[in-house]
């Protein structure tokens, strides 16, 4: 049979009876004294078996700890926020950049309704936000107005999953509030741009105009074009 660390307890048996291997029985015993002696060996056998096994465990154990310790750190200090929500959008569990994100003590931040941060106009959208991840249980995006650190309101896009049971809920969220200024003065500029750009050939279509008219009435063109 293969323990779940892929050694077989057959190869533990070969390895610990080479391990004893080293001991051989070599004795004029009675047949009962043998008999007893091979008892011993077996004993022993067993009690090398399980030595390596042991040495099996606190390796895997050390590896699982490994992976621990870096999910750990991968989790509290991704550049992100990580929130897991009960279905009634109650705060179980969180990331410390999540903290940061919500300006509250980790400690503060647990057992708080996320959607107390939401902005009032921007709840409804984010109970739908929550309601469909829970019952169509797919990924669900959605971008709401939060109030941060010292009461800023930021722009937050979330994007969150339920859980395998259904009983919470794995909420990302990313502070987009720089980039979406960043669009809305490209737009104002490009707007801006639009606009002086369509008055200079306005200008230029007045001044065709006025030339034409002047030169009807026999005088010569007031603007070069």
């Amino acid at each position: 049979m293969r323990n779940k660390h892929g050694t077989t307890a057959t190869n533990l048996r070969q390895q610990a009876e080479i391990h004893l291997a080293t001991y051989p029985l070599t004795s004029d015993f009675t047949f009962s004294e043998y008999d007893n002696l091979k008892l011993i060996h077996e004993l022993q056998v067993h009690q090398v078996e399980l030595e390596m096994q042991n040495d099996e465990l606190q390796i895997a154990k050390g590896k699982i700890d490994e992976i621990a310790e870096k999910y750990i750190e991968l989790y509290n200090f991704a550049p992100l926020g990580y929130f897991t929500l009960t279905k009634e959008g109650k705060v179980i569990e969180l990331n410390s950049f999540g903290s940061q994100m919500l300006g509250k003590e980790h400690k503060i931040s647990v057992d708080s309704q996320f959607g107390f941060f939401v902005n009032d106009e921007d709840k409804p959208v984010f109970d739908l936000f929550l309601i469909k991840i829970i019952s169509d249980k797919l990924t669900e995006t959605c971008v709401v107005s939060m109030s941060m650190n010292n009461n800023l309101l930021k722009q937050v896009f979330l994007t969150g999953n339920s859980t395998k049971n259904g009983e919470c809920c794995l909420i990302g969220a990313i502070d987009i509030s720089e980039r979406m200024q960043l669009e809305k003065e490209s737009t104002e500029l490009h707007q801006f741009n639009d606009y002086f750009v369509g008055r200079e050939i306005r200008m230029v279509e007045l001044k065709k105009e006025i030339n034409e008219l002047l030169h009807k009435g026999g005088f010569e063109n007031k603007y070069p074009v």
